[in-house]
């Protein structure tokens, strides 16, 4: 296919194929790097620095988008994409065969498991440079909230599904069968996925291919106010974020004693509240703008941190309604404010060097989100057993984690106002027009 400019708002033909995209992959991620095998590492007997480690994966290996970037204007972003997601699902293949693999020790497939995801993770860094990027180019600024929430839907609907489906199969007690069952799910989504991603229209103009692939020195980007202010307010956020998955989970099977399939019917809820703040925020994201957004959700995760902390401290019990009415806002806080980041995003990259913008962006917020649950991980296993009695609450592993968050969701909230929340602006019109002399001819690119 071969796309056209996109107008003010007017979304392309094709985008209706990136939503099922989203979809499927979808299904695939939340089954092959969510719940389900975290579940299953946890029941190899894997501590919590392992998880932490399982968990930092994804985010680490994003690194890659930095040498993704130099090749992008040369392969083209759907061939790009293309090549990395439909190789990763050999590693998926693997995941799913493991659990009912001939006698092996718990030791030795936990081993395994971690070797399988860094395969499928390092193909992914390296393949999802060219996702920002191709959507920015696809999608007009005047339609990028309505697109993005209408895509976030369908991310976060294909995350339900792989949860409910899930909980379905593992309910009761258990078996390996079961696990291979549900990583069967994941590897079947992730060969849809590549159907639609073949129908998404490719950018084919030379001008934003060398535009966007323009090679723009680090210290000039982090010199960038607009895009510095927002890199050191995601970088906090996803050290708050980072570990909220993993660990949540862990506390509901650990502390709680809740089974598999508990965990991951109550874990569902937070796609449930995915769909409705999206619901609510989507159609006027566009209108009143990203940071009140950002706010919001920011001050609603605090609460949702403090409900953890005070489960964990004693205060309040443990009971599964409290705990999926927390998933649920939860849900509602990281969808909406993934949308808002996102639109956020992409106001405030320049045009010129948009590819290196968007890769540095995401490796340095990314080592955040992966140092986040390594980091955690050894704070929890270095407390260990711990448990204090004092008057009001319990000090424990958990509480203690949950209660190092608060203030530091609280200082994120109050970036917010420093971000830049627009499109085009004087710091991008500045920014070109130097970086235009200093490479000598508009949108050549080095090789």
């Amino acid at each position: 296919m071969t796309a056209v400019p996109p107008s003010a708002s007017a979304l392309p033909p094709g985008a209706f194929y990136v939503n099922g995209f989203s979809f499927f992959n979808a299904v695939s991620f939340q089954i092959i790097l969510g719940a389900p095998v975290i579940l299953f590492a946890k029941s190899l007997g894997a501590s919590s620095l392992v998880l932490g480690i399982i968990a930092s994966l994804t985010p680490l290996l994003t690194i890659l988008q930095l040498v993704a970037a130099r090749f992008l204007h040369r392969v083209g972003y759907r061939r790009f994409i293309l090549a990395g997601w439909g190789t990763r699902t050999l590693f998926t293949l693997a995941v799913a065969v493991l659990p009912v693999w001939p006698p092996l020790a718990p030791g030795a497939r936990l081993y395994i498991l971690i070797a399988a995801l860094f395969g499928f993770n390092l193909l992914r860094g390296l393949a999802s440079g060219a996702w920002l990027p191709w959507l920015t180019a696809l999608i007009p600024e005047g339609g990028r909230g309505r697109f993005l929430s209408r895509d976030q839907a369908f991310m976060h609907a294909g995350c339900l599904v792989a949860l409910i489906v899930s909980a379905w199969v593992m309910s009761g007690s258990v078996e390996a069968w079961e696990y291979t069952a549900v990583f069967s799910l994941g590897v079947g989504a992730a060969m849809a996925s590549l159907w639609f991603i073949k129908r998404v229209p490719d950018v084919n103009s030379p001008e934003e291919l060398r535009r966007s692939a323009v090679r723009v020195p680090w210290g000039a980007m982090l010199r960038f106010p607009p895009f510095a202010r927002l890199l050191g307010f995601s970088l906090l956020y996803m050290f708050v974020a980072g570990g909220l998955g993993v660990f949540t989970i862990e506390f509901l099977v650990v502390h709680e004693k809740f089974s598999e399939g508990a965990v991951l019917l109550l874990s569902a809820l937070a796609f449930v509240g995915a769909l409705a703040g999206l619901a609510v925020a989507g159609p006027a994201i566009d209108r009143t703008g990203s940071k009140p957004w950002l706010r919001h959700t920011l001050a609603l995760l605090g609460v949702v941190v403090a409900g953890w902390w005070a489960i964990a401290a004693g205060v309040l019990p443990g009971w599964p309604a409290l705990v999926g009415t927390l998933n649920f806002f939860g849900g509602v806080s990281g969808a909406v404010f993934g949308l808002a980041s996102t639109r956020t995003v992409m106001s405030s990259v320049p045009r010129m060097g948009r590819n290196h913008f968007f890769a540095l962006f995401t490796v340095v917020t990314s080592l955040g989100l992966g140092g986040a649950p390594v980091a955690w991980g050894a704070m929890l296993d270095s407390v260990g057993t711990l448990e204090i009695a004092w008057p009001l609450f319990l000090l424990n592993r958990y509480s203690i984690y949950f209660g190092v968050l608060i203030p530091l969701v609280l200082a994120a909230r109050s970036l917010v106002r420093r971000l830049h929340d627009g499109g085009s602006s004087t710091h991008h019109e500045i920014f070109e027009q130097q970086l235009t002399l200093r490479i000598g001819v508009p949108g050549m690119c080095e090789d």
